[in-house]
C-alpha cells in the first residue's frame, strides 16, 4: 500500500496524519512543539521521527511504500529555514520525498482548497498570509511576541495583566481582570503577582490562556475587557488590511479564511473583524484542520501538481 504523511507542526503541539493515496485517513498522532527556532533541531526531528514511526505502525504501513512526506511548520517561512529543515528531515533517511512549507500554507489549502486567497490565523501568536492570483506571497505579522502578534492570545494575556495592574493602582478604569487572574493562577496576595510575572519558568502559552478570562469577563459586562477584546479584533483586521494592500488591489471577492481558537472561538473579536473588513473581504471559518492542507499537498506532489514557486521546498 503507497500512502502519504501529513504534518502541521505548531508552536505548541504537532499533528501527524497518516493517508492512502486514495485520500482515506488511515491514522493519526499528536506530538509536542513543532517549530525547531523554540524547540532546536534536535527535539523537531525526534518529534518527526515519533510522528513517523507511530503513523507507520498504527496503518500498519511500510516505511518502503512511503511515497511523501509533507509538513506545514510555524517557522518555515523563508527559503533558508526551508533548507535547514530539510537537511535535518534528510538525516531520518527514508526512502520517500519531502515537502515543506509554512503553517500558514497548509492551513491556506485546507480552508480555502487551494493555495489562493488570504488566512488569519490567531492562537498564541497572529499572522495574515496571502497568495495572490499571481502566485505572491504576502504576509504580515507572525514575527514572534516581542515585536509582533498583534490580537493574538499572548498579547491578550499580557494585556490582561497591563491593565489589571493599572487599575489596582488607580491608573485605569476599574476591572474584574486582576482578581480573576491570581484566582486562576492561585495567588493568594497582591505581593504575590511580581513572583508570577517575571517567573522565568512562565511560557507563552501561559499568558495566551488568559486570554479565555478576558472572553469571561467580558461576557459579563467588564469594560475593559470589552476594550481589549475589540483591540485585538482590529489588530487582526489590519493584518488582514495590509495583505490585501499590498498584494491584491482592488480585486474582488478575496476569500479570506480564519483559524485559531482566537478569533474562532472570541465572539466580540470575530464579530470586530468582520465589521471592519465588511466591505473589503469575505470572512469564512475553516472547516477543515490545517493538517488536511499538508496532506492535499502531499497528494497533489504525487500527482506532479505542485508549484514550486509559491515557497514550497522539496527533496528527496
Amino acid at each position: 500500500m503507497q500512502w502519504v504523511i501529513g504534518i502541521d507542526g505548531g508552536g505548541t503541539k504537532t499533528v501527524g496524519w497518516a493517508v492512502n493515496l486514495a485520500g482515506t485517513v488511515l491514522g493519526q498522532v499528536e506530538k509536542g512543539a513543532g517549530n525547531y527556532h523554540t524547540t532546536g533541531l534536535p527535539h523537531f526531528k525526534a518529534v518527526i521521527s515519533d510522528i513517523i514511526e507511530e503513523l507507520a505502525v498504527s496503518c500498519n504501513g511500510k516505511k518502503t511504500d512511503l511515497q511523501v512526506v509533507s509538513l506545514g511548520l510555524a517557522g518555515a517561512d523563508r527559503l533558508r529555514d526551508k533548507q535547514i529543515i530539510m537537511e535535518t528531515l534528510i538525516e531520518l533517511e527514508l526512502p520517500c520525498r519531502y515537502l515543506v512549507n509554512s503553517d500558514a500554507k497548509i492551513a491556506m489549502v485546507a480552508g480555502l482548497g487551494k493555495a489562493e486567497g488570504i488566512i488569519l490565523i490567531a492562537g498564541t501568536g497572529s499572522i495574515a498570509y496571502g497568495i495572490n492570483h499571481q502566485g505572491e506571497v504576502i504576509r504580515a505579522g507572525g514575527w514572534g511576541h516581542l515585536a509582533s502578534d498583534e490580537g493574538g492570545g499572548y498579547a491578550i494575556g499580557r494585556q490582561a495583566l497591563v491593565r489589571g495592574i493599572r487599575a489596582a493602582e488607580g491608573r485605569d478604569k476599574a476591572t474584574m481582570l486582576l482578581e480573576m487572574i491570581m484566582e486562576s493562577v492561585s495567588l493568594s496576595s497582591w505581593d504575590e503577582m511580581i513572583g508570577y510575572i517575571n517567573n522565568r519558568a512562565m511560557s507563552k502559552a501561559e499568558v495566551a490562556s488568559l486570554a479565555q478570562l478576558v472572553a469571561a469577563a467580558a461576557a459579563k459586562g467588564d469594560e475593559v475587557a470589552s476594550e481589549i477584546l475589540i483591540q485585538a479584533g482590529n489588530e487582526l483586521a489590519a493584518l488582514v488590511e495590509s495583505v490585501l494592500t499590498r498584494g491584491f488591489g482592488q480585486q474582488e471577492s478575496v476569500q479570506v479564511c480564519t483559524f485559531g481558537g482566537i478569533v474562532c472561538n472570541i465572539p466580540l473579536i470575530r464579530t470586530q473583524v468582520e465589521e471592519v473588513l465588511i466591505d473589503k473581504a469575505t470572512i469564512v471559518s475553516s472547516k477543515n484542520q490545517p493538517v488536511a492542507g499538508a496532506v492535499s499537498l502531499a497528494l497533489e506532489l504525487t500527482r506532479g501538481n505542485i508549484d514550486f514557486k509559491q515557497g514550497a521546498i522539496e527533496c528527496m
